[in-house]
């Protein structure tokens, strides 16, 4: 299934993302275009001083574009990261520094903004202690060292410290929040299990590389034998203590690289990739035999737990993921009913005196 755009208004809100750098660095361009306009048309400065102030915003923004575009900088975010930052602090400096009697605040503030929302916590403090010297030594002409002089840097300086720090912040929290929010569309919230929704996305992919290649997978179905009963007699909050005990107990039937995921209301599937008929067999025996191992207190009495599991193997059972879930779904049904034949058979009463031998062939 292909992966769907983000909407234009989520971008920004990905704080560490690509295209945060493109937006801010076309943002230094324009800041710096409407600077050298202004400086321009108010100090009429020589030909030559606004023709290198526009030809260095074109440089940049041309710079800008390759460090984006670049194949090999692509395959190495990081590095991209640290050179279009390197190339935003240099373009702000020399830019303030050209126009000698502009603040230089609105044009510094941008690489600095990049570097707490896209580097790591020492590379961003180093650039932000660079872009704050800048800031104080293109503001302040003539350093008359004294206490005023301090006192008036740092009121200067100090709002913007507590802004940067304030967004770093946040957008950790944005982070932090989006990892959650992403891990909770690709997992059941009760057996932090794949739900179907993820698992049907990497099947198909895994169906895909094997019909090309003339591989075969393995799907297991799997039931919890009588949930309704533990619902019914014990309550929901029981029922998902028995779930949760299953979805555990096929954690450690499985191999490192199967795909578990959480079916339905009482169904698990699972995936087993490069499985044969044989491992599909010997697997769905171990996570059996270690489920009906569980033992849960109810009530002051202990019960176990069963399942019944129904296997399909790719491509002999099915040659589409519909035709394999199918298969497997009708195994595992018999398999039930296989269960609860046997059940019946061995709780009839001829059946029991014929194994405790008190019938004899012919009569009693």
């Amino acid at each position: 299934m292909p992966a769907r755009s983000k909407p234009i208004s989520l971008v920004w809100r990905d704080w560490n993302s690509t295209a945060v750098g493109v937006r801010l660095a076309v943002l230094l361009g324009i800041l710096g275009a409407l600077s050298g306009s202004v400086y321009v048309l108010t100090k009429s400065p020589p030909v030559q001083q606004w023709v290198s102030l526009g030809g260095m915003t074109v440089a940049y923004l041309l710079m800008a574009l390759v460090i984006h575009m670049l194949a090999a900088l692509k395959a190495r975010p990081r590095d991209q990261v640290y050179l279009l930052t390197l190339l935003m602090l240099a373009y702000a400096g020399a830019t303030a520094y050209t126009l000698d009697t502009m603040p230089p605040a609105p044009l510094l503030l941008v690489p600095m903004l990049h570097a707490v929302l896209r580097l790591e916590q020492r590379p961003a403090l180093i650039v932000v202690c660079t872009g704050l010297g800048l800031w104080v030594l293109l503001g302040t002409p003539s350093f008359a060292v004294s206490p005023e002089w301090f006192a008036g840097v740092a009121v200067e300086i100090l709002p913007v410290c507590l802004l940067l720090w304030v967004i770093r912040s946040l957008s950790g929290e944005v982070v932090s929040t989006r990892s959650r929010i992403t891990a909770l569309s690709y997992k059941d919230e009760l057996t932090e299990l794949l739900n179907m929704r993820a698992f049907t996305r990497m099947l198909q992919a895994e169906h895909k590389r094997a019909a090309r290649g003339g591989g075969q997978y393995a799907l297991l179905m799997v039931d919890i034998e009588g949930l309704q009963y533990f619902n019914d007699r014990f309550g929901h909050e029981q029922g998902n203590r028995v779930i949760t005990a299953v979805a555990d107990a096929i954690r450690r039937s499985t191999r490192t690289d199967d795909l578990i995921a959480r079916y339905g209301g009482d169904e698990f599937v699972v995936f087993l990739p490069g499985a044969g008929d044989d491992v599909a067999e010997v697997i769905s025996n171990r996570l059996a035999q270690n489920v009906y191992n569980i033992t849960l207190a109810f009530d002051r009495s202990m019960r176990r737990v069963a399942v019944n599991v129904g296997r399909a193997i790719f491509p002999d059972s099915g040659s589409s993921i519909q035709e394999m879930m199918s298969f497997a779904d009708r195994a595992m049904y018999t398999d039930k009913e296989f269960k609860r034949n046997a059940a019946a058979k061995h709780s009839d009463p001829a059946s029991l005196k014929r194994q405790a031998g008190l019938e004899k062939s012919g009569g009693t």
